[in-house]
């Protein structure tokens, strides 16, 4: 009876989902797979052929009210039924408005409703009690990006819990986690042309360290526009990215070269690609970013034990952990705030703790590279110091960026006996070491 009911259960959980949801200013792309998968399925907005961008627009049809996305949206703009509003990612991040038909829209509100609708194409999105967890992938994340997409998407009927966010290095380290073991051997390039200017993206592992440490170093290209030939001509852009490529592959080997995004679609790209192919495999695509953020989804709520053998620090995790040193049972104790490892922009604590006879909080900071702790005195100045462990504070810690965290302690006071006296203390610190 006991394995039918545990048989029932884990044919539940594996009937769940996971989606990675690509996010730029031009366009979404969503892939998906079952939580036991690890072969993500990208969805094409046409059954004929691979249409797996899905343009960053929407319109009110003026006709009857209704609002469009994507290419409904472009087409009945382009029917004159309706004014077309597209790139509001960036305007819904600084809590700008969008003007249609003379009214005033907070870009948000839109973003919000094309997310929604956007994911509501989705089969899986019919049941959403059986989504275990949305990753949402963006080229540059930072607090603000979040904190904006965080209160847009609050329209899911998918609760806050179960949606992440990740950025696009993170994404090329989760795709190729899940890649034939010949592509594992040494680095990886990714040259991404679905934007305005062409990004680079190589991944380097370090296996010499237990567990093996990955890095994705990244880098935009400012003067190579992709898709604008006013800039670059087919010849010229070729002459470029064997320019470029030459320079990263020098005195590095890598197994394999991904080029993604619909600046490849062309075949401009002859001598790059000659040389790209020597001793190397090539291969062109369009859906790397919303796949590994699909499988960074999977790790989230079914992890496939990889990370254990090798794990990823990048530019937005933490590359070291955040704790306030306490006196447990007569013995010091690190308790931890924040771990190293996370992503900084989602790194926040806040704990209660008792001072003892003290307006001192020491803050230790263990970086990962060397092992080593450093402590940080936090001085309280103006606390009254009250004996017998009667001083009770909140200690609330944030990133503010990958290096810098906020500190913030509020008196709380201990009842009746001690009030408190009201005063709040904020310190940011600098975690560098």
């Amino acid at each position: 009876m006991l394995a039918e009911i545990k048989d029932v259960f884990e044919k539940m959980n594996k009937d769940r989902y996971v989606i990675g949801y690509d996010l730029n200013n031009d366009y979404v792309q969503m892939s998906f797979c079952r939580i036991d998968s690890d072969n993500p399925e990208t969805f094409s907005a046409s059954e004929e052929q691979e249409q797996y961008n899905i343009p960053l627009a929407i319109c009110r049809k003026r006709s009857t009210g209704q609002w469009l996305v994507g290419e409904d949206a472009m087409e009945c703009a382009d029917d004159g039924d309706g004014q077309l509003v597209t790139g509001f990612l960036e305007t819904a991040k600084e809590g700008g408005t969008v003007s249609i038909d003379m009214e005033e829209y907070h870009a948000k509100d839109l973003l919000a409703l094309f997310i929604k609708r956007s994911l509501g194409m989705l089969p899986v999105m019919e049941t959403p009690e059986k989504i275990a967890n949305i990753t949402i992938a963006l080229r540059n994340a930072d607090v603000q990006m979040i904190k904006m997409l965080q209160s847009a998407i609050s329209v899911l009927k998918v609760g806050e819990e179960r949606i992440s966010f990740t950025g696009y290095e993170e994404c090329v380290f989760f795709y190729m986690l899940y890649q034939n073991a010949e592509l594992q051997n040494h680095q990886i390039l990714v040259f991404d042309a679905g934007g305005e200017n062409l990004w680079s993206y190589r991944l380097e592992r370090n296996h010499f360290v237990n567990p093996g440490i990955a890095m994705v170093e990244s880098k935009e290209y400012q003067d190579f526009k992709v898709k604008d030939p006013r800039y670059l001509s087919n010849v010229e852009k070729d002459n470029k990215l064997l320019q470029i490529a030459t320079e990263i592959c020098e005195n590095r080997v890598f197994s394999g070269v991904f080029l993604i995004g619909e600046g490849f679609y062309d075949d401009w790209c002859n001598s790059s690609l000659r040389f790209l192919c020597r001793n190397r495999r090539v291969f062109k695509g369009n859906n790397l970013f919303s796949k590994g953020a699909c499988l960074a989804a999977k790790e989230k709520v079914n992890p496939s034990g990889y990370e254990k053998t090798i794990r990823y620090f990048g530019a937005d995790r933490l590359k070291c952990s955040l704790g306030v040193l306490v006196r447990e049972n007569g013995k010091e104790v690190n308790l931890s705030l924040i771990e190293a490892g996370e992503h900084w922009y989602e790194a926040e604590a806040k704990i209660e703790m008792i001072l003892h006879e003290t307006d001192i909080v020491p803050i230790a900071v263990e970086y990962v590279g060397s092992r080593q702790t450093a402590v940080a005195e936090f001085v309280l100045k103006g606390l009254p110091v009250t004996p017998n462990r009667m001083t009770r504070i909140e200690l609330e810690a944030k990133m503010t960026s990958e290096n810098h965290v906020v500190l913030k302690v509020t008196d709380l006071g201990f009842g009746e006996i001690y009030p408190s006296c009201g005063l709040e203390w904020t310190e940011e610190m600098d975690l560098q070491g």
